[in-house]
Order: C-alpha cells, then structure tokens, then sequence
C-alpha cells in the first residue's frame, strides 16, 4: 500500500535510482546514506525500528529536541512489490568532525538532560536518548553541536 501511495503521489525511488540522490556515505544496521551537496539522504531497512510507525515517532522526537538536525521525509524506495523503506533528508553538515564525549555530554546538560551510568545516555523526565556518542554527534568550525542520529524514547 505505501509504494502505492508513493507512486500515486509522485515520492517513490525505486532501488536502482538511490544512487542519485548522492554518493554513498556510511552506513549501519539501519540505514544506507547517501550525501549531496547540502543533505544527507538516510533510506532506512526497518530491521531495527519496530516497524514503520515507531520510526516516524522517533523522528519527530529527534526533531522535537534536535531541530537543527531535523529529519523531513523525503520519499519512499525499495525493490518493487517486495520492499518498501522510508527516506529522510538530513541537512548536511559540512566541514564537522565528531564530537568529543565531553562536549557532547555538556551540551546535553543545557538542552536539561541528565547524564545515566552508560555512556552516551541521558534523560530528562521525558525523554531517554542513547546512543549519543562521538560517531553520532558533530562539531563544525564554528564550535556548534549537532546530533545527527540517536535513539530516542519517550518516558
């Protein structure tokens, strides 16, 4: 019914065509990325997600507490009529490196998160994140924090 949908509506990238929304960057278990000029572009495989509803809560959670980062939905891709993986649109954020634990665990603090024994976990009385480790979070020249990808729950 989606790739229905998005054929209908005009959002459908079959498989063969993801290679043109960028070159291929890194990816996990979730997600293939590819990046343009100023986007990221994440086609994700639903495998760790709970399914396509669990995944748009979490987005609009990372969008509610990391609007600079945030995911807009760009379409849907796949193999016709056997799979369908959602794509979302990332700024890119340019000429970044990974930040380090300190900093992300301070900026963390003034967004109210408190840090948890783990590392990289954090909660504030709504939220949990996880995941908010170096690989996930960047720095530009500007010293400017941005979290590109974290797990999020609401409490």
């Amino acid at each position: 019914m989606a790739e229905q949908m998005a054929k209908v509506g005009g959002y459908w990238i079959p498989m063969m065509h993801v290679f043109d929304l960028g070159v291929p960057g890194p990816s996990g278990n979730e997600n293939d990325t590819y990046v343009a000029d100023d986007a990221i572009y994440k086609v994700n495989n639903l495998m760790n997600s709970g399914g396509i509803v669990a995944l748009l809560e979490k987005v609009l959670m990372h969008n509610v507490l990391f609007p600079d980062t945030a995911y807009q939905f760009h379409g849907f891709s796949g193999f016709e009529g056997r799979t369908v993986q959602p794509v979302f649109k990332q700024v890119r954020v340019a000429n970044a490196t990974p930040a380090t634990q300190i900093m992300i665990d301070t900026y963390m603090a003034a967004l109210g998160f408190v840090k948890q024994d783990d590392e990289g976990w954090f909660a504030n009385g709504q939220y949990v994140v996880w995941d908010v480790v170096p690989r996930n979070v960047l720095i530009d020249g500007d010293g400017d924090i941005f979290v590109v990808d974290a797990e999020i729950k609401r409490i």
